[in-house]
């Protein structure tokens, strides 16, 4: 399953201000029961078989609709994604604030769903999606979504541009510095930038911030084959001590990190979405 999973490059040089990849699944009869935890970025799914996806929570399995997303969670919500069939999916990643301009509905609408695109303003046409089926090979069917994204995306956005400016900053210091101090230091209303981070991440920036933390650390955890050394990832990745790592990890997936690398039931352990 593993090395059917590809990641591949945004080519449009005005998309890659939103998108950071585009990744793709193909496997032919098997079956998935994916847990989906917490992830900083919203992926964007497009079920491109006649394979049904569902999603299971609260002991119920619902139907899911061919393109689909999560919006951030500030908590682990035990939900399943589940197919049994022929996996062919197209994903789109899109950078923490990202996906607002192709919505333009506050993100925070989104948060702790899953949802189908169509309810986001994610208005990706059957016809299109018949022509990305259709299409003779990956690279033709990623430049028709991108195609079809451009012509969603509203790249007028003052006060969009002002906060990415903003974010971007705080990425740079890790969200390492408090909030009050880094707007006292760069002359920003806190108030309204915390209005700023629900409306295009969809959380607030506390959250965001033990989130990407989280991310960070998770990331590690994964792609380190030492895995006895969980201490040193939580004190690498800013937390007091071991005991404070688990107690955010299990709040985002629901499990302690080596129950959670063993048990390799995450979509985010197929493919590296940070």
């Amino acid at each position: 399953m593993e090395n059917q999973i590809k990641k591949y490059q945004v080519q449009s040089i005005l998309l890659r201000r939103y998108i950071k990849f585009f990744w793709k699944i193909r496997s032919e009869n098997i079956t998935l029961q994916h847990n989906i935890i917490t992830t900083r970025n919203i992926n964007v799914r497009i079920n491109l078989s006649e394979t049904q996806h569902y999603l299971y929570q609260n002991g119920k399995k619902n139907d899911l609709e061919n393109i689909f997303f999560s919006g951030l969670q500030d908590n682990h919500l035990a939900q399943k994604l589940i197919v049994d069939g022929d996996v062919h999916m197209i994903g789109i990643c899109f950078y923490p604030e990202g996906f607002y301009p192709f919505s333009q509905t506050p993100v925070s609408e989104y948060k702790n769903q899953l949802l189908g695109a169509v309810e986001a303003g994610l208005k990706i046409s059957d016809s299109v999606l018949e022509r990305i089926k259709e299409a003779a090979d990956t690279k033709l069917q990623l430049s028709i979504l991108e195609s079809e994204l451009l012509s969603m995306l509203n790249s007028r956005l003052s006060d969009f541009d002002n906060f990415q400016t903003i974010f971007n900053s705080l990425k740079q210091n890790s969200f390492s510095q408090p909030l009050n101090v880094f707007c006292e230091q760069n002359n920003i209303n806190q108030r309204q930038l915390e209005r700023q981070f629900n409306k295009y991440i969809g959380v607030s920036a506390k959250t965001f911030a033990l989130i990407n933390r989280f991310q960070n650390g998770i990331n590690q955890l994964l792609y380190k084959k030492d895995y006895t050394k969980i201490s040193d990832i939580a004190y690498e990745n800013g937390y007091f001590d071991q005991m404070h790592y688990n107690r955010d990890f299990k709040r985002f997936t629901g499990n302690t990190p080596k129950a959670f690398v063993q048990s390799k039931k995450s979509l985010l352990q197929i493919a590296k979405f940070a």
